[in-house]
């Protein structure tokens, strides 16, 4: 069983930049092998479809025993605007499917810009 990690402070990011989100196994569940999905949506309501960021294993998540660290480019927030948007890191295997984390997230921009 998983421990859901909830944070209801948003997480600041900014837009256009690398970022990393680790989340451990506070229960020290070996997460070795799960099938992990990180997504960022504009509103709960929306749909898997309709994510702005669309991560998973193994290309963008990895997995070290009771740690999964999510690596996202700055590819992947260079079009959004910025504002409160929602993520959630959930497992994906069939049979044992349970949300790991989720939050709001407030994407920022940056002074800095190319």
């Amino acid at each position: 069983m998983a421990t859901i990690n909830a944070i209801e402070t948003p997480l600041e990011l900014f837009i256009g930049t690398d970022h990393r989100f680790v989340c451990t196994e506070t229960a020290g569940t070996d997460m070795t092998g799960w099938a992990l999905s990180f997504m960022i949506k504009r509103k709960l309501s929306d749909l898997d479809a309709a994510a702005v960021v669309t991560l998973t294993t193994p290309s963008n998540i990895t997995i070290s025993t009771s740690v999964a660290t999510v690596t996202m480019a700055d590819t992947n927030t260079d079009t959004l605007s910025a504002g409160v948007y929602r993520w959630e890191l959930k497992r994906t295997d069939a049979g044992a499917e349970t949300v790991v984390g989720y939050g709001p997230l407030a994407l920022l921009r940056s002074v800095h810009r190319t």
